[in-house]
């Protein structure tokens, strides 16, 4: 029985180095990192919305109905799904498609469905019939208690390991896996006591977790991928985090904007790649900041990016020099090499993906003769 998409919200796929969240793969660590960037206004609005609908989780535990609490938290989902689809990693709750979804689950028919879904589900009897049958009740009992939950699990984020992604980002601390998991143990050391009532948004509890063989989307190559489905999204986030941690990738706060992004090397990389919410013309933090001189440039000559593209340059040149490439599809291949070097600098899933297959000396030949 494939998850609905509602039941998706709160599950989360581990590839290599990857996670897929709702059909969508970034590097892993890249979730909680755009959850510490929610603003705080949003969080503000969204508490009220959270308050409204966790009165049904009150509904659920003693299986009664209430017409009028169902109509609230239904009118309460949907402004929540549309506050919240305005940011990353939550920009699917505005799909209509969901919406649609919110207003088969907040209802009567499916509260009083409740009993009977629990009957055929302590005696396993959910075959494909009565998951079609059930699912809106299905959806109403794990979906309610993740998005009534869902201001404190980002406050708690914010709060907690925001702290840790700071101590992260200190100024002489290293960009690389062990420098994180060092502090990682000195902060949280192998004594330290889980459960005690002080720990518990380090703890993760009713964790399904599920290993497939398969491929990510959009990826070409079969990996071991760990499907894990969580009942709140406290959890999910912190899953995300320490993952990322464990593959060398954590967030750091943009010199220019003040956000947090995601880095995945070790470079110490100053500006992070999205539009300045300040700026006229829209441009990049790293646009701005490669203005302001070379002292600010994070972009080394040695940079793994840059190099890819300045081997291309080589390549070109040498070609032009032997008489083998026109002059003018030459030009139009160092216009694409340069733009696709913009775009893997300011789009990390880019850079880790098909950069480097485009920028092979027979792609770009290929694609400037398309644009000739």
């Amino acid at each position: 029985m494939q998850q609905t998409q509602t039941q998706q919200i709160q599950t989360l796929i581990f590839g290599d180095k990857t996670v897929t969240y709702v059909g969508k793969t970034y590097p892993t660590g890249s979730i909680a990192c755009q959850a510490l960037a929610i603003p705080d206004e949003v969080l503000t609005a969204l508490l009220p919305l959270c308050c409204k609908i966790a009165p049904v989780n009150t509904l659920i535990k003693t299986q009664a109905t209430d017409k009028g609490v169902l109509l609230a938290a239904g009118k309460a989902a949907h402004a929540l799904f549309q506050l919240m689809g305005q940011y990353e990693p939550f920009t699917f709750m505005a799909q209509p498609e969901i919406h649609d979804r919110l207003d088969q689950v907040f209802t009567v028919d499916a509260c009083k469905k409740i009993v009977p879904y629990y009957r055929k589900f302590s005696a396993q009897q959910i075959d494909d019939a009565a998951y079609e049958r059930y699912s809106a009740t299905a959806d109403l009992i794990l979906l309610t208690p993740a998005i009534a939950n869902l201001y404190d699990a980002l406050t708690t984020l914010q709060q907690k390991l925001g702290a840790f992604a700071a101590e992260l980002d200190a100024a002489d601390a290293d960009r690389t896996q062990a420098a994180y998991l060092t502090t990682f143990n000195e902060r949280f050391p192998a004594d330290f006591r889980m459960g005690d009532g002080t720990d518990t948004w380090l703890s993760m509890n009713n964790v399904t977790v599920q290993y497939v063989a398969g491929k990510v989307p959009g990826g070409d190559k079969m990996q071991m991928l760990k499907h894990m489905h969580f009942v709140s999204f406290g959890g999910m986030l912190r899953a995300d985090f320490f993952e990322g941690l464990a593959v060398g990738h954590a967030p750091k706060r943009c010199g220019n904007c003040g956000q947090w992004f995601l880095t995945t090397d070790a470079r110490h990389t100053k500006y992070c790649g999205n539009v300045c919410p300040d700026d006229p013309k829209h441009r990049t933090c790293r646009q701005i900041a490669a203005l302001k001189g070379r002292e600010y440039r994070e972009l080394a000559d040695d940079h793994p990016l840059k190099a890819v593209y300045d081997t291309r340059m080589n390549s070109i040149d040498h070609s032009l020099r032997r008489g083998t490439l026109d002059a003018a599809l030459g030009a139009e291949m160092k216009r694409l090499a340069k733009s696709k070097l913009e775009r893997a600098l300011s789009n990390s899933m880019y850079a880790n993906g098909s950069y480097r297959d485009e920028m092979t000396q027979e792609a770009l030949k290929n694609e400037a003769l398309g644009q000739l």
